[in-house]
């Protein structure tokens, strides 16, 4: 089988210079010529001065950058790596992306988290120390707005009864679920929700322990075989070789057994070396992969 590959458009400043529309599109539209199989944009809305904040502090909405790289491109999937969830309304949430879906023809993927920066939960009036619980009630309150109406749920964030929700999502049931993280609650969640577990950058050895950590996840719950795994990795040109990309790729691949990746391109000074890192990996790295 060959390896499949997904990337991130620059929304936000975090591919090493500053976001803009025509740096979105233009990189969606590379990504489908090149073949890449999915284009992510990212989510903050408000962070702090921190510097792990600083490649946020100039971030697109996700949703209407994702509506713009729709109309901009034909084939790819597209989605969100990785929405925080537990920021938003889930009702008016479910609303947005079931739009996307229909929108897009149903090319929508839902990647989702939990979130990491305490103050964008404060500037927000969301308590962070609720975000996981909320997180998973707000996953069920979309597959609820989701469904056939009349809709109603009852939780313990979120309370409605015989109520209306359309339009529902092109894909049915509904847009898969891509599930980040990597603590026991995340893998609980991604084994109850994922169809793909999309862990961070971690090391090898972490990431088989992981898996097996998400298969067992699985198995409490009864799912005979757990989400496929796509790890996010990160590829700089300017600090490594194709050949030196391939060789850790293929560690990956043999030991973790990946199949796919959400490949991140760093050290870029513009576009255009966004675009030619882009083009480098498809005649350089994935061939090699094949």
């Amino acid at each position: 089988m060959a390896v499949r590959f997904s990337c991130r458009c620059p929304n936000t400043d975090y591919l090493g210079f500053e976001a803009s529309p025509e740096a979105i599109v233009a990189s969606a539209r590379k990504a489908e010529e090149l073949g890449f199989d999915a284009i992510f944009v990212n989510d903050h809305i408000i962070v702090d001065e921190s510097a792990r904040s600083a490649p946020w502090t100039n971030c697109y909405d996700p949703f209407v950058a994702l509506s713009y790289v729709a109309a901009n491109t034909g084939r790819i999937r597209l989605g969100v790596s990785v929405l925080i969830v537990p920021y938003r309304n889930p009702i008016a949430t479910a609303k947005a992306l079931a739009t996307i879906d229909r929108m897009s023809g149903g090319r929508l993927i839902c990647g989702v988290g939990v979130g990491w920066n305490e103050a964008e939960f404060a500037a927000l009036g969301v308590p962070f120390r609720e975000r996981g619980a909320r997180t998973d009630e707000y996953l069920r309150v979309w597959q609820a707005c989701w469904g056939a109406d009349k809709v109603s749920f009852a939780g313990k964030f979120v309370q409605f009864v015989d109520m209306y929700v359309s339009p529902k999502p092109l894909q049915q049931p509904h847009p898969p679920f891509w599930c980040g993280g990597a603590s026991d609650a995340a893998l609980r969640r991604a084994a109850r929700f994922g169809a793909t577990w999309q862990p961070t950058p971690m090391p090898l050895d972490d990431l088989v322990e992981r898996k097996v950590a998400l298969q067992n996840a699985s198995a409490a719950i009864g799912r005979e075989a757990p989400p496929d795994t796509r790890m996010s990795f990160r590829v700089d040109f300017s600090r490594a070789t194709p050949a030196q990309v391939v060789t850790e790729l293929s560690r990956y691949r043999e030991a973790a057994g990946l199949e796919a990746f959400q490949i991140n391109f760093h050290g870029n000074r513009d576009l255009a070396q966004l675009l030619d890192a882009m083009e480098r990996f498809t005649s350089e790295v994935k061939p090699q992969l094949a």
